[in-house]
């Protein structure tokens, strides 16, 4: 499945990058820049929100060793793509701003090829921002799809441990 989502990313990264690189003027994409901010910010709010989450509170001594190791890796590997994915928001909200420092007026002295690899480098990077989004949010149904089986089965072997100790009694 990763294949995939590795694959998504980079679809989504090149076409923006080709829709904004080859038909959007540099000078009508800042028309954009403060809409895109905003998402940005908006994205960075949701990362910083699941990072302070940290590990959720269970019953650990009901969990066996291996699925709770399991589980705490996966939430360890979750929070790294998390730090990664919020580094590349961050990059993304730095080159918007960095281009509106710039101005509009400064840009479109540039080069055409100049200004239309600007438009392309911020679409690209638009892209993968979104797809990286979209990914986290797959992880956090899949981290959350994983404890529910964890503390379905915990909760099955206690009764389980119950009903054999009422038997033999």
């Amino acid at each position: 499945m990763i294949w995939l989502w590795r694959l998504v990313t980079l679809a989504t990264a090149l076409l923006l990058a080709t829709l904004l690189g080859g038909f959007v003027p540099l000078g009508r994409l800042f028309n954009a820049f403060q809409p895109l901010v905003v998402a940005t910010s908006i994205m960075v709010a949701g990362i910083l929100v699941r990072l302070n989450r940290g590990m959720p509170t269970l019953d650990w001594k009901g969990l066996a060793a291996a699925d709770r190791k399991n589980l705490t890796q996966a939430i360890v590997s979750l929070n790294k793509q998390y730090l990664s994915i919020l580094a590349l928001n961050a990059a993304m909200a730095l080159a918007l701003v960095s281009l509106t420092v710039v101005g509009r007026a400064t840009t479109t002295l540039w080069p055409d090829i100049i200004q239309r690899g600007v438009a392309a480098a911020v679409g690209g990077l638009l892209g993968l921002c979104l797809a990286r989004v979209a990914y986290m949010v797959w992880r956090d149904v899949d981290i959350v799809k994983l404890q529910k089986t964890l503390i379905d089965g915990a909760a099955e072997q206690e009764t389980l441990v119950a009903a054999s100790a009422a038997a033999d009694q």
